[in-house]
């Protein structure tokens, strides 16, 4: 059977743990390089490579949570906490543990946030796409396999259904989240590809909070190229250039620079939700010997 924690074999276990602990210690855990001049992100510092593929077999990850473990930890932007989050993932993960189901559960908790059900609730074709995507996965919990033919099925229908929104810009990004979510839960990039799909819709809601918009954007950055060129505040680096030459050229502008600056510290809120909630579904997953 695939996706057996740490392939049913504590002292596994006991070498994922050592390896961590030991790039913590020593000051090298990062949240970024994977594997390089001896730092490590959490799958460097198991597999001492740049490898998700050797991640997930040699501790029995599924691969779709191996691809997207990197984007979860890294939301949680400091090491403190990303280093929190990757050893309770390994303390909690029961030894022999199916973890099978583990990624279709994450997927039905992103698809019935409330939220993503309120968006799509006005579309009647989005919402039973939702409702389909939901049933298959459901399905894989239960143990079954749903047929290549319906997944392909539904997921022609998730396209052509968010395609069909366009004048509700959060309600079109909500319906990609479920097209994202309409493959099988052992392809590699499922769970990435949908908490991607989740993290432009929680981007796009926090720049409309603030009116934020891509003209202002925009603005910004012609704000910056065009005294990268002519050398103004050359004296300054980096965001304090940037603010100081907003404050100078648009200081209504620069307000708002720094309102969408604070948001983004918000950033990456469902990324750190649905991680903790995929340590609870792995402690409490199946345990097939019954050990």
């Amino acid at each position: 059977m695939n996706d057996i924690a740490f392939l049913g074999d504590p002292a596994v276990k006991a070498q994922a743990l050592a390896r961590l602990r030991s790039h913590i210690a020593a000051g090298t855990f990062m949240i970024f390089p994977a594997w390089q001049d001896g730092l490590a992100n959490v799958i460097g510092a198991l597999v001492e490579a740049d490898d998700k593929q050797a991640f997930a077999e040699q501790y029995g990850y599924p691969i779709a949570l191996a691809t997207a473990l990197e984007m979860i930890v890294n939301a949680f932007k400091t090491l403190p906490a990303a280093q929190e989050f990757v050893e309770a993932l390994l303390e909690r993960t029961p030894v022999g543990a199916d973890l099978s189901g583990v990624v279709s559960q994450a997927l039905v908790f992103l698809l019935e946030r409330p939220e993503i059900v309120a968006l799509v609730a006005p579309h009647a074709q989005v919402e039973q796409c939702r409702q389909a995507v939901l049933g298959l996965h459901q399905r894989v919990i239960a143990g079954e396999e749903p047929d290549r033919k319906e997944w392909k099925s539904i997921r022609l229908a998730s396209v052509a259904a968010s395609d069909m929104i366009v004048d509700d810009a959060s309600a079109h990004m909500a319906s990609l989240i479920i097209e994202s979510a309409a493959w099988p839960a052992s392809m590699r990039s499922v769970l990435h590809d949908t908490l991607g799909a989740c993290g432009r819709l929680e981007s796009q809601q926090l720049m409309d909070a603030i009116g934020w918009t891509e003209a202002d954007e925009s603005r910004v950055f012609k704000i910056r190229d065009k005294a990268e060129g002519d050398g103004r505040m050359a004296e300054l680096e980096g965001l304090d250039r940037v603010l100081a030459l907003l404050d100078h050229d648009d200081p209504a502008l620069a307000r708002g620079f720094r309102e969408r600056l604070d948001q983004f510290k918000k950033m990456g809120e469902v990324y750190r939700t649905v991680g903790w909630k995929i340590v609870d579904f792995i402690e409490q997953a199946p345990d097939p010997a019954g050990m």
